[in-house]
């Protein structure tokens, strides 16, 4: 993933991933983490000596060996807890939504769902409505509902009987 100019925090921390790396590039991925100094187990100046050791680790790579391309991949190769600073920016940048579009999609499913004559509806019909709406892929079927229900809520009127 590449971030555009849209984004100079996240542009400078991307070059943390190997194939992004360059010699000048500490400059700016300092400048990047600063931002994220507050989540970082250490400090800046250790994350200086991390960042040193990175570029002399996947500057000494074998040739055949092809540089990593992906946060998630770098991700992967901090693993064995010698790079506890940039595991943690490699995990910021790869959580980090690259759009809205989610947020968006949520909102607007909230709008179809909440109109103008459902203005009284409750907190917890309306999560479970928009959780119904957004997670469509989950089969629900109304005897798991039922029998769900009728089970929580006794009742004299045995609601498995109807059935």
């Amino acid at each position: 993933m590449f971030f555009d100019n849209q984004n100079p925090i996240l542009f400078k921390i991307q070059q943390l991933i190997p194939y992004y790396l360059y010699n000048k590039s500490e400059e700016h991925i300092i400048e990047g983490a600063t931002f994220y100094e507050a989540d970082l187990p250490g400090s800046i100046d250790e994350l200086k000596g991390e960042i040193a050791l990175w570029q002399l680790h996947w500057t000494q790579q074998p040739v055949k060996k092809e540089k990593i391309n992906t946060e998630i991949d770098a991700f992967k190769e901090t693993e064995d807890g010698y790079f506890p600073n940039i595991r943690q920016l490699l995990l910021i940048l790869a959580i980090l939504p690259v759009t809205t579009s989610t947020s968006e999609r949520s909102f607007s499913t909230l709008k179809r769902i909440k109109t103008y004559l459902r203005t009284t509806m409750g907190e917890n019909r309306l999560n479970g409505l928009a959780l119904l709406n957004i997670h469509k892929q989950i089969d629900v079927r109304p005897e798991e509902v039922l029998d769900m229900f009728s089970k929580s809520n006794p009742r004299k009127l045995q609601l498995s009987l109807l059935l």
